[in-house]
Order: C-alpha cells, then sequence, then structure tokens
C-alpha cells in the first residue's frame, strides 16, 4: 500500500475471491465467455468484500468514537458490472448521531452510481466521441447499460473541478530546457453556441489553441515517408478570452523553454494581432504563407500564372515587390472589389511577410532526410485544431455551452498527458480518506 498522504490514513484489507470453470464446451469462444463471465463475477465479489473490510478496518481504528450498527447496500455500476456494494451504518457515541461510511469513502463524486474508477474511464471516453457511443462504449464493457446522461455528468463534474484547481494553484514550476530555436503557432477556431429558442440568428463563440514547439522529426524512417513529428510539443487549448488566453500561452513557454530565437506564426487576425504586441513584443512574427494563398487566390482566382507571380515576391520575403506586382497586375480593373482586399491585407501585413530575412537558415533548411524546423505554412496548428477540437466539437451539427465546452477541453488536453492524467486521478480526494469524517 503506497504511503498516504497528509491529513489522510491507509488501512490493510486483505481479502480473496475464487473464479471457477466448470463444463463441456464446444468451442474456444463458448469457453473464453465462460471466462469472462467466471472473471466477472469473482471481480464484482471481490470488489465487495474488499470494501466491506475497509470499513471493518476503519471503524476499528475509530471504535472510541463510533459503534457499528448494521449493514445497508448500494447500487454501483463498476468495471466488474453492477455491485451490491456493502456500506455500513455507524453511530457517534458522544452526539447518538447515526452515519453512514459512505459519507467517509465516498466524497466528491460526479454520480451515485458510477465507481471512481468508471468515472475516470466516463471521462476518458467522452472525449473521443460523442456522449451517447462513449456511453455504449462503456455499457459494452462493463456489461450493462450506462446512460449518456452519467457520462454528461462525469465531465462536467470532474471538468469543473480541474478548472477550479488550475485557478487556485499554478502548476509547479518546471526547469527550462535550453533550445536553440522556439517555435510559437497560435490560432482560433469558431464553436456554435446552444440557443434555448430556435428562432434567431446562430451564435457562436471563440476557440484559442496555441502549440511551442522546437522542430520536427520524421515519424517513420523508412524511404519515402512524409510524416512528420513535433518535437517538445506542448499545447494550450481554451475558450478563455485573448485578454486571459495570451498571458498563460506566455506563461508556457516560460515553464518550459529557454530558446537562443522564438519565433511566432500566425494569420493577420486583430485579435492575435493585440496578442503578439502585448505578450511577445519581441519575438519576430511570420505571417502564416496558406492565409496569404488564399488571400492572393481569391484575387486571381484560376489565372494560375498570375496566382504565381504574385506568390514569388512573398516567397522571397519582400512586401514592397508583392505590392508592386499587385498594382501592376491586369486583374486589377477586372475585379476592384477583390484588388482593395487584397492590397490592404498585404499592406497590413507587411511585418509578417518580411521577416522571412530574419530568421536564421538553420530554421529554414533540413539537412537530408532531416526536415526543417519550421515551415511557414500553418500546418501544424490546423492539424492540432483538427483533432483536438473539430473531430469532437464540430460533428453533427453540434452546438455547446462555452462553459461546459471549456470543461471538455481541459480533459481533454490533460488526457494527452497519459502521465499527468494519472497523476491527476490518483490525487483526487475521493481516492483518499479522512481520519475524521466530520
Amino acid at each position: 500500500m503506497d504511503e498516504p498522504r497528509p491529513g489522510t490514513a491507509a488501512y490493510t484489507v486483505s481479502v480473496g475471491a475464487t473464479a471457477t470453470v466448470t463444463g463441456g464446451f464446444s468451442s474456444v469462444n463458448d469457453l473464453e465467455q465462460a471466462i469472462r463471465e467466471a472473471t466477472r463475477a469473482a471481480g464484482r465479489q471481490l470488489y465487495a468484500r474488499a470494501f466491506a473490510a475497509l470499513q471493518d478496518g476503519w471503524l476499528a481504528a475509530h471504535r472510541h468514537r463510533y459503534t457499528a450498527q448494521r449493514w445497508r447496500t448500494l447500487q454501483w455500476l463498476t468495471p466488474f458490472g453492477p455491485v451490491d456494494l456493502p456500506v455500513r451504518l455507524v453511530r457517534e457515541k458522544a452526539s447518538g448521531r447515526y452515519l453512514t461510511l459512505s459519507k467517509v469513502f465516498l466524497r466528491r463524486k460526479a454520480t451515485r452510481l458510477l465507481s471512481p474508477a468508471l468515472e475516470q474511464e466516463a471521462c476518458a471516453a467522452a472525449t473521443e466521441p460523442n456522449y451517447r457511443p462513449a456511453a455504449r462504449a462503456l455499457s459494452r464493457g462493463i456489461g450493462t447499460r450506462l446512460g449518456p446522461w452519467l457520462v454528461w455528468a462525469c465531465v462536467q463534474f470532474h471538468g469543473a473541478r480541474l478548472l477550479l484547481e488550475q485557478e487556485k494553484a499554478p502548476p509547479p514550476p518546471a526547469r527550462p530546457v535550453n533550445v536553440p530555436a522556439l517555435i510559437s503557432e497560435v490560432d482560433s477556431t469558431w464553436l456554435k453556441a446552444q440557443q434555448r429558442r430556435r428562432q434567431g440568428p446562430v451564435r457562436h463563440f471563440p476557440v484559442h489553441l496555441g502549440l511551442h514547439y522546437t522542430g520536427r522529426q520524421r515519424r517513420y524512417q523508412a524511404r519515402g515517408s512524409t510524416r512528420l513529428r513535433l518535437t517538445n510539443k506542448h499545447l494550450l487549448v481554451s475558450t478563455a478570452p485573448l485578454a486571459l488566453f495570451g498571458p498563460q500561452f506566455r506563461r508556457l513557454a516560460h515553464r518550459h523553454f529557454r530558446p537562443d530565437f522564438h519565433v511566432l506564426l500566425s494569420d493577420g487576425d486583430e485579435g492575435l494581432e493585440r496578442l503578439r504586441e502585448k505578450h511577445f513584443p519581441h519575438t519576430p512574427w511570420l505571417l502564416d504563407r496558406w492565409h496569404l494563398a488564399q488571400a492572393v487566390r481569391a484575387f486571381t482566382g484560376p489565372d494560375q500564372p498570375e496566382f504565381r507571380r504574385l506568390m514569388a515576391p512573398i516567397g522571397k520575403a519582400d512586401s514592397e515587390a508583392a505590392l508592386e506586382a499587385l498594382r501592376t497586375s491586369p486583374l486589377r480593373h477586372q475585379r476592384p472589389r477583390e484588388f482593395h482586399a487584397l492590397f490592404g491585407y498585404l499592406l497590413g501585413n507587411r511585418e509578417g511577410i518580411d521577416a522571412g530575412h530574419h530568421l536564421p537558415a538553420a530554421l529554414r533548411h533540413g539537412h537530408g532526410r532531416t526536415p526543417p524546423p519550421l515551415k511557414t505554412g500553418s500546418g501544424a496548428v490546423e492539424k492540432n485544431i483538427e483533432v483536438q477540437i473539430n473531430r469532437r466539437f464540430k460533428r453533427q451539427g453540434r452546438s455547446w455551452n462555452p462553459r461546459r465546452a471549456e470543461r471538455l477541453l481541459q480533459l481533454k488536453q490533460l488526457l494527452a498527458q497519459p502521465s499527468a492524467w494519472n497523476a491527476w486521478w490518483k490525487a483526487k480526494p475521493q481516492f483518499h480518506l479522512k481520519p475524521h469524517p466530520l
């Protein structure tokens, strides 16, 4: 048994259960099914006996204050299936009050029906599909039906606790790592907001995603493979306003890295521009080439030679030449509205275009089969938005409450780090016992 935390107590539990398989079987499938059922039955028996033994140990340690009265049963869904959990009713000698030991052992739970381990599995399952598929997957695992509202309640309860802990106590300081270069990317997307009335305009709210990494490496060493992996990746995702997201994004970089060179990559959004100016004033900013290409494509249309002509000076990080090429474009008088939109976009983001001259050559060029650490496109942050946000929050026309979406986002972000996920659940008060319940 692990050492108890300060303010908690540990009690020795020693119980046993036997799983027996008997009978004739005509196939391996029948035998395997019988083994599974016997294992489940033994697990449920072991679960009930262990919980009763834990209460007996607690009552023996507190016999000077409490006397045992009788047993009650509590219906619980566990990883082994439904269990009639024995719960001891005790009486306090001094006051004469009655107390069930479930108040001592089952504190801070999201629901009364699910065990703590099943609540953890429900929170993990809800981060991938919707709540109903997650409930069906858990139901298949435990062998009995589990409703989607139980999964929803677990996510909201534990997500709110995680957010509260982050507000009260920031993460412990880490030892920053000296790195040659740090690349930071930030972008935003929009989620559909829930509406109580069906009539009226559809509302949306933003979700911001920030990414810090130090380079790229090949995911597979097979010849011809082009899949890459970001090295030393640290992620931050939140529905908080940019005024709160910006300081968190900056602190995340300072906690983990001490770079010799730092570059920030984003599009020309006005909110992200204020974030850069306030929290990264001395960091070179590189305008994302994908959004640049989309803006140029909106002007040129299907004219591919003209598109290549306008993109050539942009590739050379020369905004003045790009503006001059746009002035002499033959499409200027044919598409005046698109011309003024592109001209304003290039003029307002000249800093992000010309920043390519300030980048070290080591960031822009690889060595042999080693890919370059920095690419001028936003593929990294766009892919993380697709994986972390879009796949879970934008399918099938889903709509969200911003506060509830934030709770699920934080659980999903924590689950991306398995060691941090297991450590957070292991440190929860519901797994530890107070020496005095009142």
